[in-house]
């Protein structure tokens, strides 16, 4: 069974300035390979634990006795709903294999760009699609900020023969979720926040994982697929 990994420090993913996909190319050899009609492999990494790192916090005015006296129930009760509604996400996220979304969607358009045909067995490929996620996890910067899904991962074309790296392509996705991942109505707005997924259950909230977790690996198979047709046919 997966283990959920608690964050420290500053949290999960604090340096990212931009959401979609952040990446750069630092191998590229395709151009000396013919693919086309070649069998091409997928296999993923043994992936980490995945992360959780929503933050909740309750202000106590130690100023102001009669007011922290006063918001005391209302602030422990939000507390404690903030923790069930924690626990539940980590459960939820747990049921997702987001790792294989990823693989899937990005083996497919990777085979598509390239020409190749699928080979199951890595061993028996003339190249290989070697995936590899660093880390990946749910983030929210707070109880009513955006809920997003962070993927930090590097792809690679392998000939099988030796193991070369023909091609390398290092990805970070950040998807924010939608309302209609989780059944939301639309008129809460665009923001998905903790706060309101509060009123899910556990299948709700793994439905709405599950959703995120393949509107990350579209968006990295259309890069991943963006880049490697550029670079297999540009002069």
């Amino acid at each position: 069974m997966k283990r959920l990994r608690r964050t420290a420090g500053a949290g999960l993913f604090a340096a990212a300035l931009a959401v979609g996909v952040l990446a750069c190319t630092s191998v590229n050899r395709l151009g000396e390979f013919e693919i086309q009609g070649k069998s091409l492999a997928a296999e993923m990494r043994l992936p980490p634990p995945p992360e959780m790192d929503v933050h909740y916090r309750v202000d106590m005015d130690f100023h102001n006795p009669i007011g922290m006296a006063i918001n005391f129930g209302t602030n422990f009760a939000k507390a404690a709903n903030a923790e069930r509604v924690d626990s539940l996400m980590r459960e939820a996220l747990l049921a997702v294999d987001v790792p294989s979304v990823v693989r899937d969607e990005a083996f497919s358009s990777s085979l598509s760009v390239l020409g190749a045909f699928q080979e199951d067995d890595p061993g028996q490929a003339d190249y290989v699609l070697d995936l590899e996620i660093h880390r990946y996890g749910v983030r929210a910067g707070s109880w009513s900020s955006a809920v997003t899904l962070r993927v930090d991962m590097t792809a690679r074309i392998l000939g099988n023969a030796g193991r070369d790296v023909i091609w390398r392509r290092d990805l970070d996705v950040d998807r924010q979720a939608t309302p209609a991942m989780f059944g939301l109505d639309a008129n809460i707005g665009n923001i998905v926040s903790a706060a309101s997924l509060a009123s899910l259950s556990e299948q709700d909230l793994e439905y709405g994982f599950s959703e995120l977790a393949h509107d990350a690996a579209l968006t990295i198979a259309r890069t991943l697929q963006d880049d490697l047709y550029s670079a297999r046919f540009s002069e």
